[in-house]
């Protein structure tokens, strides 16, 4: 029930701000002469345009972590499976500071 009430209120907000800006406005892009255009399409546009560049942005910043995370994965098993050393030797190459400074990646 509180979701539809939601929905409803959200639907007349939309409705009622899509109302107030449905006059046309010239739109300069930056090149040719200004086109006409609804105010309303132009907020949607700027607003779409804005999701997709922070989308793909975040997507680019999760490949680069997943990249990351493999490669300290890969250093911590190549020093887990290499030869026995004195255990303070291991617990200064298993460091959390060793592992902070890998930001080349």
């Amino acid at each position: 029930m509180f979701k539809t009430i939601m929905t409803i209120i959200v639907t007349i907000l939309v409705v009622l701000f899509s109302i107030e800006n449905f006059e046309h406005v010239p739109v300069s892009f930056i090149a040719g002469k200004p086109v006409n255009m609804r105010l309303i399409f132009v907020i949607t546009i700027s607003g779409v345009i804005g999701y997709l560049i922070r989308h793909f942005s975040a997507i680019a910043t999760e490949d680069r972590l997943k990249r990351q995370l493999q490669h300290l994965l890969k250093r911590k098993n190549s020093v887990r499976n290499s030869p026995k050393r004195a255990s303070n030797n291991r617990k200064e190459m298993l460091a959390d500071d060793d592992f902070e400074h890998d930001e080349e990646l």
